[in-house]
């Protein structure tokens, strides 16, 4: 039986790359299947695999579904923002919703307007793959303009209580205005007034 060596430095793999690896192997597809099976490779989704067990799942949320990135509670869990640890990790993109479910969790990718998706992303680089992850005022924002019914900054106050944000958190008052703005929506507008009127801002 052909031995194959998967390359170490591409951890994430897609069907083109695979074909490659696989050169003259008649039966790809069931040579794929029996490489998942015996834990060679993991499925990730459809078409695309991880060669690694131990990569941090954060890495992975890109490559399974983008243009995207890490925001929502994974990223304010992420930013020490909340107290709570998060077991679904949660995105935004410009696509329609999707979710996704393989051997390194659940990932779940939310739709946010195109006007709002560059404003606010970090690269982050300490991992085995760079993933983009949302700022901790972009996350917020995010978070906060899936909510409906705020009519007042006393309405943002009870729901940062109820997400038990930290209330030293400063944020950047250029990514309040451009979420405000491209969000349209009341209660990113009521969180921009609130950062102000009680001095959450980064200065």
């Amino acid at each position: 039986m052909q031995s194959l060596t998967l390359p170490t430095t591409e951890p994430v793999l897609d069907t083109v790359h695979m074909r490659h690896v696989l050169g003259r192997v008649s039966d790809q597809r069931g040579k794929i299947a029996r490489m998942i099976e015996s834990g060679e490779l993991i499925s990730l989704r459809r078409g695309l695999y991880a060669s690694q067990r131990d990569l941090d799942p954060h890495c992975l949320a890109g490559p399974i579904y983008g243009p995207s990135y890490l925001s929502f509670e994974t990223a304010l869990a992420w930013h020490g923002m909340i107290p709570e640890a998060v077991r679904e990790i949660t995105s935004a993109t410009v696509r329609r919703g999707n979710s996704f479910e393989n051997d390194f969790g659940r990932f779940c990718y939310l739709r946010v307007p195109a006007a709002i998706y560059p404003i606010g992303i970090l690269r982050i680089t300490d991992s085995t793959l760079p993933f983009l992850m949302a700022s901790p005022t972009k996350a917020l924002c995010d978070r906060i303009a899936r909510e409906a019914g705020f009519r007042s900054m006393a309405d943002v106050g009870r729901w940062l209580d109820d997400m038990r944000v930290d209330p030293e958190v400063r944020w950047n008052p250029d990514e309040l205005d451009g979420c405000a703005a491209g969000y349209g929506r009341p209660s990113v507008r009521w969180l921009q007034r609130f950062a102000e009127r009680n001095r959450r801002l980064e200065r």
